[in-house]
């Protein structure tokens, strides 16, 4: 028999509805895993428009030289038309309590003092005006990357918005100057039209108010800084606002910030190795007389107890090599232990279920949870199938309680973390229950299968 004709009966082992549909799913693994990761990943900051970002303006408007001036007021107006995020205008507690929960995923606040100290600009001693950019690194590290990108484009809206104020503040000056050198004019044309022929009571009113107009124009105009000062302002001039960035929850190193998402990753891969090696069931037990929960729990446990330990294993791994430090260690091992024998259930439920198609499915669950889970990029910024699959993968939520434990956050998503992932271990096991109670159901296909998988 030549080498052709052994090649094709291997593909013709392959019989049945399922199971002819793994030499085509094989076939486009590559495609998936390549095609999908790309898409997800294709314009990432093209997309900051759909990424929530909470505006908080404190700022109280002042009167200056006779002109109002509200910055605050005007750099909101600029930010709700401004296109490159999803500005949300709130207060201060909703920003905070969003930025807890993940609603926004940076907060940008404008102080009480910013227009008061934006007027200095056109004085004497000219002050810097400071927003704040708050950060939680528990929303995802990658983030704080594109912040960076928030925080140039809002500079020069910024600094937009501080040169319209000065142009208003020395507009609003020269004005006032206009109107005091008139009026000094005046007077002085009194006192000179009054002296030898006026009475002596018109002549000193004249003067009187000459010199009013002077002393006025002395204090409008404001006097030339110091020589040692001049490069300090020439700085505030050039730049008369500073964003100050600060994070709640700090990663501080890239690999802390990302080791949520490469530890999901370990986690299901092991799940999918697991059921390549180890049987889903005894198919002994199940012609036996045990209960279809005890064969089902059989076979679950083996799997489970080894992926507890690989789990501990590689955190153990990580902190001893490279220091991971995790915010609260008890509850980022209780975490990764709970995923672990979570991810095995689903993957002896679909191998029980599907046989090598079940494995192929596990490796297509992958492939749809590195693209979905937010591990990365924020979710928001992927393409809509990818946000609608994001909050019913059980790798999501691995992912978001890891950034609570290793950074610290909001304990609320911790909570919802463990709950989904405990729900998706129960349901996984009972359908391997029901799988083992249909397999009990001995039909010719089973004692005489087409192929052994």
């Amino acid at each position: 028999m030549g080498v052709l004709r052994l090649a094709w009966f291997e593909l013709r082992r392959f019989r049945g509805p399922l199971p002819r549909l793994v030499p085509v799913v094989l076939m486009l693994v590559p495609t998936l895993y390549g095609a999908l990761y790309l898409w997800s990943n294709w314009d990432p900051y093209g997309r900051l428009h759909h990424v929530p970002v909470a505006f908080v303006n404190q700022d109280r408007p002042v009167d200056v030289a006779g002109q109002h001036l509200d910055a605050g007021g005007r750099l909101t107006e600029s930010i709700m038309h401004d296109k490159n995020f999803k500005w949300r205008i709130t207060d201060a507690k909703h920003a905070r309590d969003g930025l807890a929960d993940g609603d926004y995923h940076f907060v940008v606040t404008v102080p009480p003092d910013f227009s008061a100290t934006l007027a200095t600009t056109a004085s004497a001693q000219p002050r810097q005006a400071k927003l704040s950019m708050t950060l939680d690194d528990a929303n995802g590290f990658i983030i704080g990357k594109m912040a960076e990108v928030a925080k140039t484009q809002l500079q020069q809206q910024i600094s937009a918005t501080a040169q319209s104020t000065l142009v208003q503040q020395l507009y609003g000056q020269t004005g006032t100057l206009k109107e005091q050198l008139a009026r000094s004019a005046d007077g002085a044309r009194q006192l000179a039209a009054g002296v030898g022929v006026a009475p002596p009571d018109q002549v000193r009113q004249g003067a009187e108010q000459l010199a009013g107009g002077l002393d006025r124009i002395d204090a409008t105009v404001p006097a030339p800084p110091p020589a040692q000062s001049a490069g300090a302002d020439a700085r505030v001039l050039g730049a008369p606002v500073v964003i100050e960035v600060s994070n709640t929850h700090p990663a501080v190193l890239y690999g802390r910030g990302l080791a949520p998402f490469f530890f999901a990753i370990a986690l299901w891969v092991f799940g999918l190795v697991g059921y390549v090696l180890l049987r889903p069931y005894n198919p002994r037990a199940l012609a036996g007389r045990a209960g279809a929960v005890k064969v089902a729990v059989a076979g679950w446990l083996p799997a489970a107890a080894l992926g507890v330990l690989g789990a501990f294993v590689l955190y153990a791994v990580v902190q001893l090599g490279l220091s991971l430090d995790a915010d609260d260690p008890g509850l980022s091992l209780l975490l990764i232990a709970l995923a672990a024998v979570t991810f095995v259930a689903i993957a002896q439920f679909l191998r029980a279920a599907f046989g090598a198609v079940g494995d192929v499915l596990i490796l297509v669950l992958l492939m749809l949870q590195l693209t979905s889970c937010g591990g990365l990029y924020p979710v928001t910024t992927t393409p809509e199938p990818f946000q609608a699959l994001h909050p019913v993968l059980p790798m999501t939520y691995l992912v978001n309680g890891l950034r609570v434990t290793l950074t610290g956050g909001e304990g609320e998503r911790l909570a919802v973390a463990f709950a989904v992932l405990g729900g998706y271990l129960v349901v996984a096991l009972i359908g391997t229950v029901f799988v083992v109670r249909h397999r009990r159901m001995w039909t010719m296909a089973a004692l005489k299968p087409a192929v052994d998988l």
